[in-house]
């Protein structure tokens, strides 16, 4: 990645979501462009405009009733509801920086989604959750490459960690239990997921793009699932 792109951000609260598992999200143009967005009061309603909504919270998270932090070439929002914590930041070059909990792993935090007895951080992922996540990110880059903050190339990349030991686990009443045999563990402690693709195909079926990230990541848990299966529980998913 050239040095003129920002690659991560530092908060007390990043830094607390990086105790535990995490997805980290970065969708910026291929090509760097140091005031792609000349006029920073434009940031906020670029990702306002772009941002999706498919499980009852929106993707990234746009708080209304709170201002935008804004500083010298940002200007984002953190978040802490419940088992939800995140932090999103926009660049004047047009990157997007996503960074929030894997949703289990903050239950202890809920009293909405309370955790069960005998629960602990960081032994499971949901299938429907990786599913949700990917889809989300995709359809939102989608969004985000027709703004001006936009281009005809854009970078997608997903870091999703703290796996190493988690189980992999059928996250909805809805769906059948697939997995069986042995439990489904992932031994890396990170898995990265990176493409760069045209403007056209990402707008064009960002759902096919966001199938192949899922399934990658479930590869990591020496899972390979039933590309019809998980494709029809993808579809269940409500579009923006």
């Amino acid at each position: 990645m050239p040095s003129n792109w920002v690659t991560f951000a530092v908060s007390s609260l990043t830094e607390e979501i990086r105790s535990r598992g995490h997805w980290q999200v970065i969708i910026r143009p291929t090509t760097f462009v140091a005031a792609r967005i000349p006029d920073i009061s434009a940031l906020f309603p670029i990702v306002e405009n772009a941002s999706v909504q498919l499980r009852g919270w929106d993707f990234p998270h746009i708080d209304s009733g709170d201002s935008p932090i804004t500083d010298v070439n940002w200007v984002g929002q953190e978040t802490r509801w419940e088992h939800i914590l995140e932090s999103w930041r926009i660049y004047q070059t047009g990157q997007f920086f996503h960074l929030a909990g894997v949703l289990d792993d903050w239950r202890d935090h809920s009293r909405r989604w309370p955790a069960p007895p005998g629960w602990v951080h960081g032994q499971g992922l949901g299938i429907g959750d990786v599913l949700f996540r990917f889809v989300e990110i995709f359809e939102f880059a989608a969004r985000l490459s027709t703004s001006a903050a936009g281009d005809e190339s854009m970078h997608v990349e997903v870091r999703l960690g703290g796996l190493a030991g988690r189980q992999l686990f059928v996250d909805s009443a809805n769906r059948f239990p697939i997995l069986r045999g042995q439990p489904r563990r992932a031994h890396a402690n990170e898995f990265p997921f990176e493409i760069d693709v045209s403007r056209t195909e990402l707008v064009a079926d960002p759902r096919e793009l966001a199938l192949r990230g899922s399934i990658e990541v479930f590869k990591r848990f020496n899972w390979d699932g039933p590309f019809e299966y998980l494709k029809a529980w993808q579809a269940e998913i409500g579009r923006f």
